[in-house]
């Protein structure tokens, strides 16, 4: 089965997953609890310095409480490679580094000697009103919050022995207050983990909705020209958040109106009015793209 159908599995047998964070009722507010692997030959192309690494660890943690519109309280860490000195420093100073642009602090962690290099993160945070998957309602605006193809393009410069520049963008900063100003107005959101062409089917089947697209209005981070658009879609790895609201709710933010909500199942691209069905394609774990080392830099499509 694929990662996303085991996904499904557990969906189905632990009724409290299937958002970014797992949401624990907790006196008057929740907890939101994440965790994520990354590993070496996976996660980090043949360049990354370990104190990428260590922050970019971090920052896909703290991404997921973005995307419920919390607060992140701390992170805990846990290191494990062939030869622990090597990575220990750097890796400690970008996870902390990480944490403190965001807000919170690195709390504790653990170690471990294995054949592979090895990050695992979980992060702790709180909100008040969560913002899940499954709140999006036909006349919602469906909107980014920001350009795409972070990680599509630093994997160019990473192939073209462009490191310095390749190391800058594989450390985004996770969007914590642009997910913070959308308590109480965002009908549902995911962070850009797997593609925006995977997300927005996530959202679909959350909230029992359909989507329509404007493929003018999806922002590409400058570099990338607009003919590469559906690499781009179907790429992964941006984490910029998705989100949906209605129509005249939002406080001044870094939104990009990129469509709308449909009462109708399906996700549609709009180009210049002609309609095409986005498929549901996107980064998954057990692919037959993953057999490489590279595998971030393919093109994450499934057959």
């Amino acid at each position: 089965m694929s990662e996303w159908e085991l996904l499904s599995r557990i969906a189905a047998a632990v009724p409290k997953a299937g958002d970014d964070c797992a949401v624990i009722p907790f006196h008057n507010t929740y907890l939101l609890l994440t965790i994520d692997v990354l590993h070496r030959s996976a996660d980090f192309p043949q360049g990354t310095d370990h104190y990428t690494m260590g922050w970019r660890a971090v920052a896909v943690t703290l991404s997921d409480i973005a995307a419920m519109g919390g607060t992140p309280l701390g992170v805990v860490l846990a290191l494990s490679a062939p030869d622990l000195d090597e990575p220990f420093a750097g890796v400690l100073q970008g996870s902390e580094d990480c944490a403190r642009a965001a807000g919170c602090e690195l709390v504790g962690g653990d170690l471990d000697v294995s054949s592979e290099l090895f990050l695992i993160s979980s992060g702790l945070g709180v909100a008040e009103r969560p913002v899940l998957r499954s709140g999006a309602r036909p006349g919602d605006r469906l909107y980014l919050t920001g350009p795409l193809g972070r990680t599509y393009l630093a994997l160019k410069l990473f192939a073209q022995g462009k490191l310095p520049s390749a190391n800058e963008l594989f450390r985004f900063s996770p969007r914590i207050a642009a997910g913070l100003s959308l308590q109480g107005i965002a009908t549902s959101m995911i962070d850009l983990s797997d593609s925006l062409a995977h997300s927005l089917h996530i959202l679909s089947r959350a909230s029992g909705v359909g989507f329509r697209v404007e493929a003018e209005r999806i922002p590409l981070l400058e570099g990338i020209p607009r003919e590469e658009l559906e690499d781009v879609l179907y790429f992964g790895e941006d984490y910029e958040l998705l989100f949906t609201a209605p129509p005249g709710t939002l406080p001044p933010g870094p939104w990009i109106e990129i469509g709308e909500v449909t009462p109708e199942r399906g996700i549609w691209l709009n180009r210049r009015g002609q309609l095409k069905k986005i498929a549901d394609r996107g980064w998954e774990h057990g692919a037959p793209q993953a057999s490489s080392n590279r595998r971030i830099s393919e093109r994450r499509r499934e057959p």
